[in-house]
């Protein structure tokens, strides 16, 4: 057996690709949740598509721009995490592991709670549903992507 000293030094490239694609995965996450949140509250996407009324539209457009933000947010904070993990910094590695556990907990409540609210369903909760789905990803691939080049000009 290899002491630790011994091993094979990590390539850099693979690791990489596997930081931007949790990064970006986090970040969709944050962005359903988002979407989650905002349909409990009664301020989702779907309103505009529901009703031509001009205030459900400014909701609706309120509402694109929360999951944008959020999308991006999760991606840019999950990559500086992971690029401060790599880089072996011990505080921000722990505040951020109770961070996501706390996350993950409310996260659940949420579902919880959206579960039993029984507004789910139909072809304009799905079209809204797959357009949070494609923001989160763009803006979780762009907030990821910020996070690195920053990264790489420290």
């Amino acid at each position: 057996m290899e002491s630790p000293s011994e091993q094979a030094p990590i390539d850099p490239e693979p690791l990489r690709r596997l930081h931007y694609a949790a990064a970006i995965a986090c970040g969709v996450f944050a962005t359903l949740v988002m979407h989650i949140l905002l349909t409990v509250f009664g301020l989702g996407l779907d309103s505009a598509l529901r009703s031509a009324n001009p205030n459900h539209q400014f909701i609706s457009a309120i509402a694109w721009w929360a999951i944008a933000a959020a999308g991006f947010v999760g991606g840019w904070a999950a990559a500086a995490y992971l690029i401060a993990a790599a880089r072996e910094r011990e505080l921000i590695y722990k505040l951020a592991q109770w961070f996501l556990i706390a996350l993950v907990f409310v996260l659940a409540t949420v579902g919880g709670i959206m579960s039993k609210t029984g507004n789910l369903g139909g072809t304009v909760d799905v079209i809204a549903g797959f357009t949070a789905l494609g923001l989160g990803v763009l803006c979780a691939f762009c907030g990821a992507r910020l996070a690195y080049l920053n990264a790489e000009q420290v």
